[in-house]
């Protein structure tokens, strides 16, 4: 087996869904993540009207486990799906002010939904690295408000920005709709790559990124998050029979720092 404080071997895969704006494919292991962003034209909210917003769902369907059941969302789902919203936010991956269409009038929605395909442990770490990725491969369409206030998204929003003027069949020029915002061209700019590394604790000892066996296991566990200059995004203990010490979290910290080159590399690969 590997040592104690090896971590398992990562993989990223770009543009996996065809009908998706943007989708990563993640392998830490044998835990296999699927992500994909669908953009939607929407009204963005009157505390932020100048602003986008991200949704993320985490799924882990019945086929990634045998302890997974079908039915109503099991709690590790709900707590992904949280955990990786406060990341992509607290680590500003995407400016939410760079979906604006149109300021208190249109944005763009990010449904980003990540399928857990492997539950073989360390999912979270998994889910932010394959919704990072999503989002590093999304490519927003161009959009064109006329002046009825109707949106035209990707070649709608092309023709309609063109020529004002058109012949028609008698040779007399007709003039087209005019638009009040033309090509509004928004984009999802991932500066930032937070990385995730879970660390448990048994007997005193700290196992870097265990498998679902080895979770079982655990006392405790503990995720850090870091960025892409080391700086610790986040800190997650989700309960456990055991407390960790300062000491414990610094060395989690120092892992996840030593982790985050590696994750970088596999991401360049997949992006370059």
């Amino acid at each position: 087996g590997r040592p104690l404080g090896r971590a398992r071997p990562v993989s990223v895969a770009r543009g996996v869904v065809s009908t998706a704006d943007g989708s990563s494919l993640v392998k830490i292991g044998r835990t296999t993540a699927l992500a994909a962003v669908k953009l939607e034209v929407v009204t963005p909210t009157l505390d932020a009207p100048d602003d986008g917003n991200i949704d993320v769902t985490v799924e882990l369907p019945p086929m990634c486990s045998a302890t997974t059941r079908p039915g109503r969302v099991s709690e590790e789902a709900a707590y992904c799906s949280r955990r990786v919203a406060d990341v992509l936010h607290d680590a500003k991956v995407v400016d939410p002010k760079k979906l604006c269409i149109d300021p208190g009038k249109f944005a763009w929605r990010v449904c980003l939904d990540v399928y857990v395909l492997d539950h073989d442990g360390c999912v979270l770490d998994a889910a932010v690295l394959a919704a990072t990725g999503a989002l590093r491969d999304c490519v927003v369409p161009v959009v064109s408000v006329d002046e009825r206030g109707e949106v035209s998204v990707g070649a709608k929003a092309s023709d309609g920005a063109g020529d004002a003027a058109a012949e028609n069949e008698g040779g007399e020029k007709t003039k087209k709709r005019k638009t009040t915002t033309t090509m509004k061209r928004c984009e999802v700019t991932t500066n930032v790559a937070p990385v995730s590394l879970t660390t448990g604790l048994y007997r005193g000892r700290l196992i870097v990124d265990p498998n679902s066996e080895e979770e079982a296991l655990m006392e405790t566990l503990v995720t850090v998050c870091v960025d892409d200059s080391g700086s610790v995004v986040a800190v997650l203990k989700p309960g456990g029979d055991a407390e960790a010490t300062e000491t414990q979290i610094a060395h989690c910290v120092a892992a996840a720092r030593a982790r985050r080159e590696t994750c970088a590399n596999a991401m360049r690969d997949a992006f370059s």
